[in-house]
């Protein structure tokens, strides 16, 4: 493989601490895990107990994400690497991803429409959204940012880098078991949120900017951290789903058999 950040105008690259890689994408995941783990297991909060009152979402989501967002921001200002908030070309947008992302948007809104907000004080909102938001930035910056920058090195194909990035975001899920949620269902969580990642990276390349990603990311935990009516409600949200998780499965197969010679370098696209 050729490296593609050879292909770097000098400028790009004198600005560079550490050039983009994979193994200091890997020291960056790292990092975050060992300090968002530390603190979520200190807080003494269950997994499943985390939204369950405003003091449980305060301790055990909102100040581990703080703390994991700092590491994130920290390297960046050291870093400085380019494309980690926006892609240097625009990528061509298929019909299927269109899809997907309207898909996700709908699905955004039943969570929303099922929610129980009777069970819903002010004092438990209030963290549930901070929550929402640090996840949207933390894990979009980490996903799609920097494993996704570091990833597009090497001369690797764009298919290659969102088959890795989503399922790296995906399994990151089994970091859940340390704090107390079962293998089985977090497996299943995994394989899940791999799908979701891939709908993810499609908000990213809509427009080659990473916060609508951000948004997109956040808004879907913020109505899942909410609790959810029973009945029919429940049985409405757990179907939209199912229909998004084959919709962005149909579409990573779509995407990965048409940017198998695509290839996103710091100054541009190139077709190999």
């Amino acid at each position: 493989m050729s490296n593609a950040d050879n292909e770097a105008p000098a400028d790009i690259a004198a600005r560079w601490r550490v050039k983009p890689s994979v193994p200091v994408a890997i020291g960056v995941f790292v990092a975050y895990v060992v300090v968002f783990i530390g603190l979520t297991s200190t807080s003494g909060v269950a997994y499943d107990k985390w939204f369950e009152s405003s003091e449980n979402a305060w301790r055990s989501a909102v100040l581990p994400l703080v703390g994991a967002s700092l590491v994130l921001l920290v390297f960046l200002a050291w870093a400085r690497w380019d494309g980690v908030f926006k892609d240097p070309a625009r990528l061509p947008m298929y019909a299927i991803q269109r899809v997907v992302i309207v898909a996700v948007v709908l699905g955004i809104l039943v969570h929303f429409a099922v929610v129980d907000w009777g069970k819903v004080s002010v004092g438990l909102l209030v963290p549930i959204v901070i929550a929402g938001v640090l996840v949207g930035f933390a894990e979009e910056t980490l996903f799609r940012g920097v494993i996704l920058r570091a990833l597009r090195t090497r001369g690797r194909s764009e298919a290659w880098v969102i088959v890795i990035s989503s399922l790296w975001f995906g399994f990151f899920h089994l970091t859940n078991i340390l704090n107390g949620s079962p293998a089985g269902p977090t497996v299943g969580q995994c394989v899940m949120a791999s799908l979701l990642g891939t709908a993810l990276y499609f908000f990213r390349r809509w427009r080659g900017l990473l916060l609508l990603g951000m948004i997109a990311h956040g808004l879907w935990d913020i109505s899942t951290f909410l609790p959810a009516r029973t009945g029919a409600g429940a049985g409405i949200n757990l179907g939209v789903q199912a229909i998004l998780m084959l919709l962005a499965l149909i579409a990573i197969i779509v995407t990965i058999r048409r940017d198998r010679s695509t290839v996103m370098t710091p100054t541009g696209v190139i077709t190999r």
